[in-house]
Protein backbone atom coordinates (compact mmCIF):
# COMPACT_ATOMS: atom_id res chain seq x y z
CA UNK A 1 0.00 0.00 0.00
CA UNK A 2 1.47 3.34 -1.05
CA UNK A 3 1.78 6.19 1.46
CA UNK A 4 -0.78 8.97 1.45
CA UNK A 5 0.50 12.06 -0.35
CA UNK A 6 -0.87 15.16 1.40
CA UNK A 7 -0.96 18.77 0.28
CA UNK A 8 0.85 20.05 3.37
CA UNK A 9 2.17 18.94 6.77
CA UNK A 10 -0.93 20.21 8.60
CA UNK A 11 -3.03 17.69 6.67
CA UNK A 12 -0.67 14.87 7.65
CA UNK A 13 -0.96 15.81 11.33
CA UNK A 14 -4.76 15.99 11.22
CA UNK A 15 -5.08 12.66 9.43
CA UNK A 16 -2.58 10.53 11.36
CA UNK A 17 -1.95 12.02 14.80
CA UNK A 18 -4.16 11.69 17.87
CA UNK A 19 -3.49 13.29 21.26
CA UNK A 20 -1.80 10.88 23.66
CA UNK A 21 0.35 9.31 20.96
CA UNK A 22 4.09 8.74 21.38
CA UNK A 23 5.67 10.91 18.69
CA UNK A 24 9.38 10.78 17.89
CA UNK A 25 11.08 13.67 16.07
CA UNK A 26 13.84 12.22 13.91
CA UNK A 27 17.18 13.79 14.72
CA UNK A 28 18.92 13.88 11.39
CA UNK A 29 20.93 16.99 10.46
CA UNK A 30 17.79 18.23 8.68
CA UNK A 31 15.05 18.15 11.30
CA UNK A 32 11.35 17.95 10.36
CA UNK A 33 10.66 21.51 11.48
CA UNK A 34 7.72 22.09 9.10
CA UNK A 35 6.00 19.02 10.59
CA UNK A 36 6.86 20.16 14.11
CA UNK A 37 5.31 23.59 13.52
CA UNK A 38 2.26 21.87 11.97
CA UNK A 39 1.88 19.69 15.08
CA UNK A 40 2.02 22.81 17.28
CA UNK A 41 -0.43 24.68 15.05
CA UNK A 42 -3.00 21.89 14.69
CA UNK A 43 -3.11 20.70 18.32
CA UNK A 44 -2.50 23.87 20.36
CA UNK A 45 -5.12 23.86 23.10
CA UNK A 46 -6.69 20.57 21.98
CA UNK A 47 -4.30 17.77 22.96
CA UNK A 48 -0.87 16.71 24.15
CA UNK A 49 1.67 14.09 23.07
CA UNK A 50 4.53 12.08 24.53
CA UNK A 51 7.55 13.40 22.61
CA UNK A 52 11.00 11.89 22.12
CA UNK A 53 13.83 13.80 20.45
CA UNK A 54 17.55 14.07 21.03
CA UNK A 55 17.35 17.86 21.42
CA UNK A 56 14.61 20.31 22.33
CA UNK A 57 15.95 23.20 20.27
CA UNK A 58 15.27 25.31 17.14
CA UNK A 59 11.79 24.63 15.73
CA UNK A 60 10.98 22.11 18.47
CA UNK A 61 10.62 25.04 20.88
CA UNK A 62 7.25 25.62 19.19
CA UNK A 63 5.86 22.45 20.77
CA UNK A 64 6.74 23.80 24.21
CA UNK A 65 5.20 27.18 23.37
CA UNK A 66 2.01 25.46 22.17
CA UNK A 67 1.64 23.37 25.33
CA UNK A 68 1.25 20.15 23.34
CA UNK A 69 3.96 18.15 25.17
CA UNK A 70 2.69 15.81 27.89
CA UNK A 71 6.09 14.14 28.54
CA UNK A 72 9.48 14.29 26.82
CA UNK A 73 12.44 11.95 26.35
CA UNK A 74 15.52 14.04 25.51
CA UNK A 75 19.29 14.31 25.49
CA UNK A 76 19.48 18.12 25.38
CA UNK A 77 17.23 21.15 25.85
CA UNK A 78 18.32 24.68 25.00
CA UNK A 79 19.91 26.47 22.06
CA UNK A 80 22.90 25.42 19.97
CA UNK A 81 23.62 28.51 17.87
CA UNK A 82 26.11 30.04 17.99
CA UNK A 83 27.01 27.78 20.90
CA UNK A 84 25.30 25.64 23.52
CA UNK A 85 23.30 27.71 26.03
CA UNK A 86 20.23 27.39 28.29
CA UNK A 87 16.77 28.50 27.21
CA UNK A 88 14.24 30.10 29.57
CA UNK A 89 11.50 27.70 28.42
CA UNK A 90 13.29 24.83 30.21
CA UNK A 91 14.64 26.59 33.31
CA UNK A 92 12.33 24.58 35.63
CA UNK A 93 12.48 21.31 33.74
CA UNK A 94 13.81 19.32 36.75
CA UNK A 95 10.60 20.25 38.57
CA UNK A 96 8.44 18.87 35.75
CA UNK A 97 7.66 22.35 34.42
CA UNK A 98 6.52 22.74 31.65
CA UNK A 99 6.35 18.91 31.46
CA UNK A 100 7.96 15.82 32.98
CA UNK A 101 11.14 14.76 31.23
CA UNK A 102 13.53 11.83 30.94
CA UNK A 103 17.17 12.86 30.44
CA UNK A 104 19.60 10.63 28.54
CA UNK A 105 22.86 10.92 26.66
CA UNK A 106 22.81 11.12 22.87
CA UNK A 107 24.19 7.62 22.31
CA UNK A 108 22.08 5.91 24.97
CA UNK A 109 18.92 7.49 23.53
CA UNK A 110 19.90 6.26 20.07
CA UNK A 111 20.61 2.79 21.49
CA UNK A 112 17.08 2.73 22.88
CA UNK A 113 15.73 3.47 19.40
CA UNK A 114 17.93 0.79 17.84
CA UNK A 115 16.60 -1.71 20.38
CA UNK A 116 13.05 -0.69 19.46
CA UNK A 117 13.78 -0.94 15.74
CA UNK A 118 15.35 -4.40 16.04
CA UNK A 119 12.71 -5.89 18.34
CA UNK A 120 14.93 -6.15 21.42
CA UNK A 121 13.44 -5.28 24.83
CA UNK A 122 16.66 -3.63 26.00
CA UNK A 123 20.01 -2.30 24.81
CA UNK A 124 23.31 -2.48 26.66
CA UNK A 125 24.99 0.90 26.97
CA UNK A 126 28.48 1.59 28.30
CA UNK A 127 27.59 5.26 28.73
CA UNK A 128 25.83 6.60 31.86
CA UNK A 129 27.86 4.70 34.48
CA UNK A 130 29.15 7.08 37.15
CA UNK A 131 26.65 9.73 36.09
CA UNK A 132 23.42 11.06 37.58
CA UNK A 133 21.86 10.29 34.19
CA UNK A 134 19.36 8.97 33.28
CA UNK A 135 16.93 11.17 35.15
CA UNK A 136 13.19 10.58 35.15
CA UNK A 137 13.28 6.88 34.23
CA UNK A 138 12.91 4.14 36.84
CA UNK A 139 13.39 1.05 34.67
CA UNK A 140 17.17 1.14 34.31
CA UNK A 141 19.25 -1.74 35.65
CA UNK A 142 23.02 -1.91 36.01
CA UNK A 143 24.96 -5.06 35.16
CA UNK A 144 28.63 -5.88 35.36
CA UNK A 145 30.97 -6.76 32.54
CA UNK A 146 34.71 -7.12 32.38
CA UNK A 147 35.42 -3.45 31.59
CA UNK A 148 33.36 -2.05 34.47
CA UNK A 149 29.70 -1.10 34.54
CA UNK A 150 27.25 -1.22 31.68
CA UNK A 151 23.65 -0.10 31.83
CA UNK A 152 20.63 -1.97 30.55
CA UNK A 153 18.37 0.62 28.89
CA UNK A 154 14.79 -0.09 27.76
CA UNK A 155 13.78 -0.04 24.11
CA UNK A 156 12.07 3.09 22.82
CA UNK A 157 9.16 2.50 20.44
CA UNK A 158 7.19 5.57 19.43
CA UNK A 159 3.86 5.26 17.67
CA UNK A 160 4.82 7.66 14.87
CA UNK A 161 8.10 9.27 13.80
CA UNK A 162 8.26 12.66 12.09
CA UNK A 163 11.06 12.98 9.54
CA UNK A 164 12.28 15.32 6.81
CA UNK A 165 14.03 13.76 3.82
CA UNK A 166 15.72 15.21 0.78
CA UNK A 167 13.31 13.43 -1.54
CA UNK A 168 10.88 10.58 -2.10
CA UNK A 169 10.27 8.47 -5.18
CA UNK A 170 6.81 7.84 -6.59
CA UNK A 171 6.40 4.67 -4.51
CA UNK A 172 7.02 6.62 -1.30
CA UNK A 173 10.56 5.48 -0.47
CA UNK A 174 12.47 8.22 1.36
CA UNK A 175 16.07 9.25 0.66
CA UNK A 176 18.45 11.12 2.97
CA UNK A 177 21.82 12.61 2.16
CA UNK A 178 24.82 13.82 4.09
CA UNK A 179 25.64 13.19 7.75
CA UNK A 180 22.49 11.44 8.99
CA UNK A 181 22.84 11.67 12.81
CA UNK A 182 20.30 9.10 14.09
CA UNK A 183 19.76 7.89 10.51
CA UNK A 184 16.83 5.58 9.95
CA UNK A 185 16.62 4.10 13.46
CA UNK A 186 13.91 6.42 14.75
CA UNK A 187 11.89 5.74 11.61
CA UNK A 188 12.25 1.97 11.90
CA UNK A 189 11.42 2.03 15.62
CA UNK A 190 7.97 3.59 15.03
CA UNK A 191 5.22 1.01 15.57
CA UNK A 192 2.72 2.62 13.19
CA UNK A 193 5.11 4.31 10.79
CA UNK A 194 6.59 7.56 9.53
CA UNK A 195 5.12 10.92 8.59
CA UNK A 196 7.53 12.68 6.27
CA UNK A 197 8.05 15.93 4.49
CA UNK A 198 10.34 15.99 1.47
CA UNK A 199 11.93 18.68 -0.66
CA UNK A 200 10.73 16.97 -3.82
CA UNK A 201 9.13 13.81 -5.24
CA UNK A 202 10.81 12.24 -8.27
CA UNK A 203 10.17 9.30 -10.54
CA UNK A 204 13.46 7.45 -10.05
CA UNK A 205 15.54 6.72 -6.95
CA UNK A 206 18.54 9.07 -6.66
CA UNK A 207 21.93 7.40 -6.81
CA UNK A 208 23.71 9.50 -4.19
CA UNK A 209 21.52 8.92 -1.14
CA UNK A 210 23.26 7.83 2.07
CA UNK A 211 20.16 6.42 3.78
CA UNK A 212 16.89 5.01 2.46
CA UNK A 213 13.65 4.40 4.36
CA UNK A 214 11.32 1.92 2.63
CA UNK A 215 7.86 3.03 1.58
CA UNK A 216 6.23 0.27 3.63
CA UNK A 217 7.23 2.18 6.78
CA UNK A 218 5.78 5.48 5.52
CA UNK A 219 2.21 6.40 6.46
CA UNK A 220 2.11 9.66 4.56
CA UNK A 221 4.27 12.35 3.06
CA UNK A 222 3.98 15.91 1.85
CA UNK A 223 6.19 17.81 -0.59
CA UNK A 224 7.57 20.65 1.53
CA UNK A 225 10.40 22.83 0.17
CA UNK A 226 12.59 24.20 2.97
CA UNK A 227 10.91 21.74 5.31
CA UNK A 228 13.95 21.72 7.64
CA UNK A 229 14.13 25.53 8.01
CA UNK A 230 15.48 27.20 10.14
CA UNK A 231 17.99 24.35 10.12
CA UNK A 232 19.87 23.46 6.98
CA UNK A 233 19.67 20.65 4.44
CA UNK A 234 22.54 18.76 2.84
CA UNK A 235 22.39 18.74 -0.98
CA UNK A 236 21.44 15.62 -2.92
CA UNK A 237 22.53 16.56 -6.46
CA UNK A 238 21.33 13.29 -8.02
CA UNK A 239 17.81 14.28 -6.98
CA UNK A 240 18.15 17.90 -8.07
CA UNK A 241 18.11 19.06 -4.43
CA UNK A 242 20.55 21.95 -3.89
CA UNK A 243 20.23 22.06 -0.12
CA UNK A 244 20.37 25.17 2.04
CA UNK A 245 22.19 26.66 5.01
CA UNK A 246 21.00 27.11 8.57
CA UNK A 247 19.21 30.45 8.97
CA UNK A 248 21.39 31.95 11.70
CA UNK A 249 19.42 35.19 11.94
CA UNK A 250 16.18 33.24 12.43
CA UNK A 251 17.77 31.07 15.14
CA UNK A 252 19.08 34.16 16.95
CA UNK A 253 15.66 35.83 16.80
CA UNK A 254 14.02 32.66 18.12
CA UNK A 255 16.44 32.44 21.06
CA UNK A 256 15.79 36.10 21.91
CA UNK A 257 12.03 35.57 21.68
CA UNK A 258 12.23 32.65 24.11
CA UNK A 259 13.89 34.91 26.71
CA UNK A 260 10.75 37.06 27.20
CA UNK A 261 7.21 35.61 27.60
CA UNK A 262 5.64 38.47 25.63
CA UNK A 263 8.11 38.01 22.77
CA UNK A 264 7.56 34.25 22.90
CA UNK A 265 3.83 34.63 22.26
CA UNK A 266 4.48 37.20 19.54
CA UNK A 267 6.96 34.84 17.83
CA UNK A 268 4.47 31.96 17.98
CA UNK A 269 1.69 34.02 16.44
CA UNK A 270 3.98 35.30 13.71
CA UNK A 271 5.62 32.02 12.68
CA UNK A 272 3.16 29.30 13.68
CA UNK A 273 -0.51 30.27 14.02
CA UNK A 274 -0.32 33.31 11.76
CA UNK A 275 1.17 31.73 8.64
CA UNK A 276 -1.73 29.73 7.17
CA UNK A 277 0.47 26.65 6.92
CA UNK A 278 3.90 26.03 5.46
CA UNK A 279 3.30 28.01 2.27
CA UNK A 280 2.44 31.05 4.36
CA UNK A 281 5.57 30.46 6.42
CA UNK A 282 7.71 30.50 3.26
CA UNK A 283 5.93 33.60 1.98
CA UNK A 284 6.66 35.38 5.24
CA UNK A 285 10.33 34.45 4.98
CA UNK A 286 10.43 35.82 1.45
CA UNK A 287 12.27 34.71 -1.69
CA UNK A 288 15.30 36.93 -1.10
CA UNK A 289 15.94 35.49 2.35
CA UNK A 290 15.58 31.92 1.14
CA UNK A 291 17.88 32.59 -1.81
CA UNK A 292 20.49 33.85 0.66
CA UNK A 293 20.57 30.39 2.25
CA UNK A 294 22.04 28.77 -0.85
CA UNK A 295 25.08 26.64 0.07
CA UNK A 296 27.29 28.65 -2.26
CA UNK A 297 26.55 31.90 -0.41
CA UNK A 298 29.87 33.50 0.55
CA UNK A 299 31.07 33.99 4.11
CA UNK A 300 31.56 37.74 4.19
CA UNK A 301 33.09 38.24 7.64
CA UNK A 302 36.82 38.95 7.66
CA UNK A 303 39.34 40.37 10.09
CA UNK A 304 41.39 43.34 8.85
CA UNK A 305 45.03 42.34 8.35
CA UNK A 306 46.30 44.87 10.87
CA UNK A 307 44.09 43.30 13.59
CA UNK A 308 44.67 39.73 12.45
CA UNK A 309 48.42 39.97 13.00
CA UNK A 310 49.19 42.88 15.29
CA UNK A 311 46.40 43.33 17.84
CA UNK A 312 47.26 41.92 21.28
CA UNK A 313 45.33 38.84 22.39
CA UNK A 314 42.12 39.13 24.36
CA UNK A 315 41.80 36.91 27.42
CA UNK A 316 39.51 34.57 25.46
CA UNK A 317 41.96 34.33 22.58
CA UNK A 318 44.71 33.57 25.08
CA UNK A 319 42.56 30.79 26.56
CA UNK A 320 41.74 29.26 23.16
CA UNK A 321 45.38 29.21 22.11
CA UNK A 322 46.39 27.50 25.38
CA UNK A 323 43.64 24.92 24.83
CA UNK A 324 44.66 24.34 21.21
CA UNK A 325 48.30 23.84 22.24
CA UNK A 326 47.23 21.32 24.87
CA UNK A 327 45.11 19.39 22.36
CA UNK A 328 47.89 19.40 19.76
CA UNK A 329 50.51 18.35 22.32
CA UNK A 330 48.33 15.46 23.49
CA UNK A 331 47.75 14.27 19.93
CA UNK A 332 51.46 14.41 19.13
CA UNK A 333 52.63 12.59 22.25
CA UNK A 334 49.91 9.94 22.45
CA UNK A 335 49.33 9.31 18.77
CA UNK A 336 45.60 9.96 18.49
CA UNK A 337 44.23 9.93 14.95
CA UNK A 338 40.78 11.35 15.70
CA UNK A 339 39.49 14.21 17.84
CA UNK A 340 35.80 14.54 18.68
CA UNK A 341 34.97 18.13 19.53
CA UNK A 342 31.98 19.04 21.66
CA UNK A 343 30.17 22.28 20.95
CA UNK A 344 31.51 25.57 22.32
CA UNK A 345 35.04 26.65 23.18
CA UNK A 346 35.93 22.95 22.86
CA UNK A 347 35.25 22.82 19.14
CA UNK A 348 36.91 26.16 18.47
CA UNK A 349 40.09 25.04 20.27
CA UNK A 350 39.98 21.68 18.46
CA UNK A 351 39.70 23.36 15.07
CA UNK A 352 42.67 25.59 15.87
CA UNK A 353 44.70 22.59 17.09
CA UNK A 354 43.95 20.65 13.91
CA UNK A 355 45.05 23.61 11.78
CA UNK A 356 48.28 24.01 13.76
CA UNK A 357 49.01 20.29 13.46
CA UNK A 358 48.32 20.32 9.74
CA UNK A 359 50.90 23.08 9.28
CA UNK A 360 53.39 20.74 11.01
CA UNK A 361 52.46 17.88 8.66
CA UNK A 362 50.46 15.99 11.30
CA UNK A 363 47.05 14.78 10.13
CA UNK A 364 44.22 14.31 12.60
CA UNK A 365 40.57 13.63 11.77
CA UNK A 366 38.10 16.07 13.31
CA UNK A 367 34.65 14.53 13.75
CA UNK A 368 31.40 15.53 15.43
CA UNK A 369 28.52 13.61 16.97
CA UNK A 370 26.12 14.00 14.04
CA UNK A 371 28.38 12.10 11.63
CA UNK A 372 30.69 14.63 10.02
CA UNK A 373 33.97 12.76 9.43
CA UNK A 374 37.36 14.37 8.78
CA UNK A 375 36.51 18.02 8.24
CA UNK A 376 38.00 21.41 8.89
CA UNK A 377 35.72 24.43 9.11
CA UNK A 378 35.05 26.93 6.39
CA UNK A 379 36.78 30.08 7.64
CA UNK A 380 34.28 32.59 9.00
CA UNK A 381 31.56 30.09 9.96
CA UNK A 382 31.96 29.06 13.60
CA UNK A 383 28.84 26.90 13.97
CA UNK A 384 29.92 23.33 14.71
CA UNK A 385 27.16 21.74 12.62
CA UNK A 386 27.17 24.17 9.68
CA UNK A 387 26.19 22.86 6.28
CA UNK A 388 29.21 24.74 4.94
CA UNK A 389 31.46 22.34 6.84
CA UNK A 390 29.50 19.35 5.53
CA UNK A 391 30.71 20.15 2.04
CA UNK A 392 34.30 19.60 3.14
CA UNK A 393 33.79 16.28 4.95
CA UNK A 394 35.77 13.32 3.70
CA UNK A 395 32.92 11.02 4.70
CA UNK A 396 29.31 11.32 5.83
CA UNK A 397 28.21 8.97 8.59
CA UNK A 398 25.92 9.15 11.64
CA UNK A 399 25.82 9.26 15.42
CA UNK A 400 26.01 5.47 15.68
CA UNK A 401 29.25 5.36 13.71
CA UNK A 402 30.85 8.28 15.57
CA UNK A 403 29.73 7.91 19.20
CA UNK A 404 29.22 4.17 18.91
CA UNK A 405 32.22 3.21 16.78
CA UNK A 406 34.90 5.89 16.87
CA UNK A 407 34.24 6.78 20.53
CA UNK A 408 32.76 3.83 22.45
CA UNK A 409 34.69 1.37 20.29
CA UNK A 410 37.82 3.40 19.64
CA UNK A 411 39.08 4.48 23.04
CA UNK A 412 42.76 4.14 22.14
CA UNK A 413 42.46 6.10 18.90
CA UNK A 414 40.11 8.99 19.73
CA UNK A 415 40.62 12.08 21.90
CA UNK A 416 37.57 13.89 23.27
CA UNK A 417 37.44 17.65 23.87
CA UNK A 418 34.52 19.08 25.85
CA UNK A 419 33.32 22.38 27.25
CA UNK A 420 31.78 22.38 30.73
CA UNK A 421 29.49 24.59 32.77
CA UNK A 422 31.08 23.07 35.89
CA UNK A 423 33.90 20.62 36.59
CA UNK A 424 35.22 19.47 39.96
CA UNK A 425 38.70 18.33 40.97
CA UNK A 426 37.79 14.71 40.24
CA UNK A 427 36.96 15.63 36.62
CA UNK A 428 33.20 15.19 37.00
CA UNK A 429 31.31 17.46 34.59
CA UNK A 430 27.96 19.17 35.13
CA UNK A 431 26.06 20.55 32.13
CA UNK A 432 22.62 19.71 33.52
CA UNK A 433 21.84 21.78 36.65
CA UNK A 434 22.45 25.26 37.98
CA UNK A 435 23.63 25.54 41.61
CA UNK A 436 20.02 26.41 42.47
CA UNK A 437 18.64 23.28 40.82
CA UNK A 438 17.47 24.88 37.58
CA UNK A 439 18.14 23.32 34.19
CA UNK A 440 21.19 24.05 32.05
CA UNK A 441 21.22 22.08 28.77
CA UNK A 442 21.79 18.38 29.53
CA UNK A 443 24.31 15.93 28.15
CA UNK A 444 23.99 15.77 24.41
CA UNK A 445 26.94 13.57 23.46
CA UNK A 446 29.21 14.76 26.29
CA UNK A 447 28.50 11.82 28.61
CA UNK A 448 29.22 9.38 25.79
CA UNK A 449 32.58 11.02 25.11
CA UNK A 450 33.71 11.29 28.74
CA UNK A 451 32.49 7.74 29.45
CA UNK A 452 34.79 6.17 26.87
CA UNK A 453 37.85 8.16 25.77
CA UNK A 454 40.58 10.36 27.17
CA UNK A 455 39.02 13.80 27.49
CA UNK A 456 40.35 17.35 27.70
CA UNK A 457 37.95 19.91 29.21
CA UNK A 458 38.14 23.59 28.20
CA UNK A 459 36.51 25.93 30.73
CA UNK A 460 36.89 29.38 32.20
CA UNK A 461 37.88 29.25 35.87
CA UNK A 462 35.83 30.61 38.75
CA UNK A 463 34.81 29.19 42.14
CA UNK A 464 31.35 28.60 40.71
CA UNK A 465 32.61 26.85 37.57
CA UNK A 466 35.29 24.84 39.37
CA UNK A 467 33.71 23.77 42.68
CA UNK A 468 35.15 21.17 45.00
CA UNK A 469 32.27 18.83 44.06
CA UNK A 470 29.62 19.33 41.38
CA UNK A 471 26.02 19.03 42.51
CA UNK A 472 25.00 16.97 39.46
CA UNK A 473 27.22 14.61 37.49
CA UNK A 474 26.30 14.78 33.81
CA UNK A 475 29.55 13.18 32.62
CA UNK A 476 31.87 11.00 34.71
CA UNK A 477 35.38 12.22 35.42
CA UNK A 478 37.35 8.99 35.16
CA UNK A 479 38.66 9.75 31.65
CA UNK A 480 39.28 13.49 32.06
CA UNK A 481 43.06 13.92 32.00
CA UNK A 482 43.46 17.70 31.55
CA UNK A 483 41.45 20.84 32.27
CA UNK A 484 42.53 23.98 30.40
CA UNK A 485 41.64 27.28 32.05
CA UNK A 486 42.56 30.78 30.94
CA UNK A 487 45.66 30.84 33.20
CA UNK A 488 47.03 27.34 32.61
CA UNK A 489 46.42 23.63 32.27
CA UNK A 490 45.61 21.24 35.12
CA UNK A 491 46.77 17.66 34.70
CA UNK A 492 46.82 14.37 36.58
CA UNK A 493 48.63 11.07 36.09
CA UNK A 494 45.89 8.79 37.41
CA UNK A 495 42.15 9.28 37.21
CA UNK A 496 41.73 8.74 40.95
CA UNK A 497 43.96 11.75 41.73
CA UNK A 498 42.91 15.40 41.99
CA UNK A 499 44.30 17.77 39.36
CA UNK A 500 47.43 19.85 39.79
CA UNK A 501 48.34 23.01 37.90
CA UNK A 502 50.97 21.87 35.40
CA UNK A 503 51.37 24.93 33.16
CA UNK A 504 51.25 28.63 34.04
CA UNK A 505 50.34 31.27 31.46
CA UNK A 506 48.28 34.15 32.92
CA UNK A 507 46.18 36.04 30.35
CA UNK A 508 46.67 39.79 29.76
CA UNK A 509 43.67 40.74 31.89
CA UNK A 510 44.93 38.78 34.87
CA UNK A 511 48.42 40.22 34.57
CA UNK A 512 47.06 43.79 34.51
CA UNK A 513 44.64 43.46 37.43
CA UNK A 514 46.22 40.91 39.76
CA UNK A 515 49.85 40.17 40.50
CA UNK A 516 48.97 36.90 42.26
CA UNK A 517 51.10 33.87 41.50
CA UNK A 518 49.97 30.37 40.52
CA UNK A 519 48.97 29.18 44.02
CA UNK A 520 47.00 32.33 44.82
CA UNK A 521 45.27 32.21 41.43
CA UNK A 522 44.17 28.60 41.92
CA UNK A 523 42.89 29.50 45.39
CA UNK A 524 41.04 32.61 44.17
CA UNK A 525 39.61 31.25 40.93
CA UNK A 526 38.62 27.71 41.88
CA UNK A 527 37.23 25.73 44.78
CA UNK A 528 39.98 23.14 44.34
CA UNK A 529 42.90 22.13 46.51
CA UNK A 530 46.01 24.11 45.66
CA UNK A 531 48.25 21.55 43.98
CA UNK A 532 51.12 22.87 41.85
CA UNK A 533 53.41 20.70 39.73
CA UNK A 534 57.11 20.76 40.43
CA UNK A 535 58.49 21.89 38.09
CA UNK A 536 55.68 24.16 36.89
CA UNK A 537 55.98 24.72 33.14
CA UNK A 538 55.70 28.37 32.01
CA UNK A 539 54.00 28.76 28.62
CA UNK A 540 54.80 31.67 26.32
CA UNK A 541 52.00 34.02 25.22
CA UNK A 542 50.17 33.37 21.94
CA UNK A 543 52.24 34.04 18.85
CA UNK A 544 51.22 36.32 16.00
CA UNK A 545 50.77 33.28 13.74
CA UNK A 546 48.52 31.49 16.26
CA UNK A 547 46.37 34.59 16.70
CA UNK A 548 46.11 35.21 12.96
CA UNK A 549 44.96 31.64 12.40
CA UNK A 550 42.41 31.81 15.21
CA UNK A 551 41.06 35.13 13.96
CA UNK A 552 40.70 33.76 10.44
CA UNK A 553 38.54 30.92 11.80
CA UNK A 554 36.42 33.27 13.95
CA UNK A 555 36.52 36.68 12.25
CA UNK A 556 33.35 37.90 13.99
CA UNK A 557 34.82 37.18 17.40
CA UNK A 558 31.93 34.97 18.52
CA UNK A 559 34.23 32.79 20.61
CA UNK A 560 37.24 35.13 20.82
Amino acid sequence: MSPVVAADPDELCRQFLTPGMRVHIASTMSRPNALVLALARVFRGTGRFRISVNALHAGVHALTMAGVVEHAVIGFAGDTFPTSRPNRLYARLPEGDPFPVEEWSLLSLLQRLIAGATGAPFAVSTSLSGSDLPQGHRQVDALRHEAGEAVLVPALRPDVTLLHAQCADERGNLYLSGPVAEGWWGALAAEQGVLATVETVRADPPAGAVCQIPAERVLGLAPCPYGAHPQGLTPLPDAGVDGYLDDYLFLEDLAQACADPALTEEWFERWVTGTAGHQGYLARLGEARLAGLHPASPVTAAVPDVIARSAPPTDREHHLVLAARTIARTIRTRGYGTVLAGIGTAHMASWLAARLLREEGVDVQVVNELGMIDFLPRAGDTFLFSQRHVQGCRQHAGTWEVLGGLVAGGAERTLGVLSAAQIDQQGRINTSRTPGGGFLVGSGGANDVASHVETIVVTAASPRRCPETVGFVTSPGRNVSQVVTEFGCFERDKTCEPFRLATWAPPPGLVRTDAAGPAETVRDRTGWQVRIADPLRHEPPPTADELALLRSIDPEGIFR
